[in-house]
């Protein structure tokens, strides 16, 4: 029946949709990473280091990030006719970000306005060598949505696909 495929493939892209949006939040950290350290210069707009360590309200700004993909997929898990293994993948995704947070969340060193440049780079830079403060979470996390986002990717190709499928009469 074409009305029911043709809803199927509407409701697998809005569904890829919300996880593009969701995968986008994350990958905006790695932005947001770039302004360890530095801070706007008045009239320019431009970038300049900021020896202060001012970095807890840049911490807070990717916490609020990271609770906001959790609210998300919780969103994600309410909708209708998705596989088990796309709630398997968005529950993986939750616990990735719960770790993140509970990381960032039980850190004396980033619960403070002044939060180091190094502290920082330990807990949202995924390119930092030292790590130990969410780093690692955060790469998980990133994985989880990576995989999450193909996993959608592949149920809309999938409901194209019933449209190429011959009936049998």
């Amino acid at each position: 029946d074409l009305a029911k495929i043709s809803k199927k493939i509407k409701d697998a892209v809005e569904f890829a949709a919300s996880v593009k949006e969701i995968e986008t939040l994350v990958k905006s950290i790695d932005e947001l990473a770039k302004t360890i350290g530095q801070k706007l210069t008045k009239d320019t707009g431009v970038l300049a280091a900021d020896a202060n360590n001012n970095n807890g309200g840049l911490i807070a700004g990717v916490y609020g990030i990271v609770t906001d993909v959790g609210t998300k997929l919780d969103g994600l898990l309410k909708v209708n006719g998705i596989s088990e293994d796309i709630k398997t993948k968005i529950n993986d995704s939750k616990s990735k970000g719960t770790a993140f947070l509970s990381k960032v969340k039980g850190d004396d060193d980033l619960c403070k306005k002044d939060a180091t440049d190094a502290h920082a780079k330990n807990a949202i830079d995924k390119n930092d060598n030292t790590g130990g403060k969410g780093k690692t979470e955060l790469i998980a996390l990133n994985t989880a949505i990576d995989e999450l986002l193909k996993a959608a990717n592949e149920a809309v190709e999938a409901a194209i696909k019933e449209l190429t499928v011959p009936v049998k009469v």
